[in-house]
């Protein structure tokens, strides 16, 4: 399983990856939305983690631009926010093609379920 993260905290991102590696799950990471977005384009990746909370470019730019450009099937990215949402904006994004919701601090073991 090929994964890329998504998160401009790098503390999070350097957590992540170390956790999915020892899970034997290949990262890429991008501590930038626009970043991971050219990524998205240029490679294949089986799940993305995305942060919705992100400075110049969001995470909820970056999950509109895959959906508006059709490069990412439905149901391969998870959300992993501290952002407090409402439900209302929790459908949406479901409804938009993710696989789930996660909040920060959220259990490894259950990153590692949605992710499989």
């Amino acid at each position: 399983m090929r994964v890329l993260v998504i998160d401009d905290n790098s503390e999070i991102t350097d957590m992540l990856s170390r956790y999915l590696k020892l899970e034997n799950i290949g990262v890429t990471v991008s501590n930038d939305g626009r970043n991971g977005l050219v990524l998205v384009r240029n490679s294949n990746f089986d799940r993305i983690i995305l942060d919705l909370a992100m400075p110049e470019f969001s995470g909820m730019e970056v999950l509109e631009t895959i959906c508006n450009e059709r490069i990412v099937e439905p149901n391969k990215i998870i959300l992993f926010t501290a952002s407090s949402i409402s439900q209302e904006e929790t459908d949406r994004m479901l409804a938009l093609g993710t696989k789930a919701c996660l909040k920060k601090p959220a259990k490894m073991n259950e990153l590692l379920q949605v992710l499989r």
